[in-house]
């Protein structure tokens, strides 16, 4: 009987846009200028190394967006690892150029996520590999290790507090297949989100609830993948926890009052709270904090603290 593969039955976590970039804006922050130097692939530069800090570092990033499980994203991880140290001894006589003198001691392997011993295993191989190739950059102590932006906590959250790096998120996709299994796969929800749409329906006949649960359920859909997402920006994920429990206890004290009719209670919580996560979790894009916000007006719905009075 063969085993089943852990990693297999792991989904694993999108990588957000410009992964890249933002790597090297946390560099920015660690070094000065003079000790970063980056090699742009499209420029010549793709020889195994996308760049190096004069410490003796040399970096290459890695965020492959269409993996499914972490075993398919280890699997790739490992064969990017060795395309590209393999591409250390086929451009050994161009990269003590590139170096300029220095003496590489580590291959930092720089990705979002990883979870996976056996890569820390393999990353060691290929250490062991590099070494044997007695090149005259490469250090005796060589070593390869796998890093994420977790490894550098002072740079990362200095930058979501300035506001000027944002956590990376993909755009969420949820299609009309996912819309419609969710009342199968959640019935309580979905049947709570229905009956109070048609509490608001009884103060604004023009609704149509069809539709917006429709709507609300793509929405909470979508703020389920941004906030799993968020798994790898631990900071962000709490700051927006944090802005979402101080709103529900304004929600549930507000329940009894019936301040609002329902229709303009739900634009203006979806509006105001869109406005605290902006203003509040520095490092969340805008657009991400609006789908939250859309996202978490039909949790609300579904789990109660978003109420509804009566209409008279």
């Amino acid at each position: 009987m063969t085993a089943v593969d852990p990693l297999s039955e792991i989904p694993a976590t999108p990588s957000g846009d410009d992964f890249e970039d933002f790597f090297w804006g946390l560099l920015a922050r660690r070094y000065p200028p003079e000790a970063i130097v980056y090699i742009p692939a499209d420029m010549g530069g793709d020889k195994g190394i996308e760049g190096y800090t004069t410490d003796g570092i040399a970096y290459q990033c890695y965020a492959d967006k269409d993996s499914l499980s972490l075993r398919a994203r280890t699997d790739k991880q490992k064969k990017k690892l060795y395309d590209d140290t393999e591409k250390i001894r086929k451009y050994a006589s161009d990269l003590p150029k590139l170096l300029d003198g220095m003496v590489v001691r580590h291959y930092f392997l720089v990705v979002p996520q990883f979870h996976a011993a056996e890569l820390v295993e393999y990353a060691n191989k290929r250490a062991d590999v590099v070494r044997a190739w007695d090149l005259p950059f490469i250090s005796e102590d060589f070593a390869v290790r796998i890093k994420t932006l977790q490894d550098y906590p002072a740079e990362y959250h200095a930058a979501l507090h300035d506001g000027s790096s944002k956590a990376l998120l993909p755009e969420p996709h949820v299609d009309d297949e996912a819309v419609e299994g969710f009342a199968d796969d959640e019935p309580e929800l979905a049947a709570t989100l229905v009956a109070k749409l048609r509490k608001l329906k009884a103060h604004h006949a023009a609704a149509d609830v069809e539709a917006m649960s429709h709507q609300l359920t793509k929405a909470y859909l979508a703020k389920e993948e941004l906030m799993e997402a968020l798994q790898a920006w631990p900071q962000t994920r709490e700051a927006v926890e944090r802005q979402r429990r101080l709103r529900q206890e304004v929600l549930e004290f507000e329940n009894g009052l019936a301040i609002e009719a329902p229709h303009s209670r739900v634009a203006n919580v979806a509006k105001e709270y869109a406005a605290d996560l902006r203003d509040t979790v520095a490092g969340l894009a805008a657009a991400d904090a609006q789908r939250l916000s859309f996202g978490q007006i039909g949790d609300w719905l579904m789990r109660c603290p978003l109420e509804f009075q009566d209409a008279p």
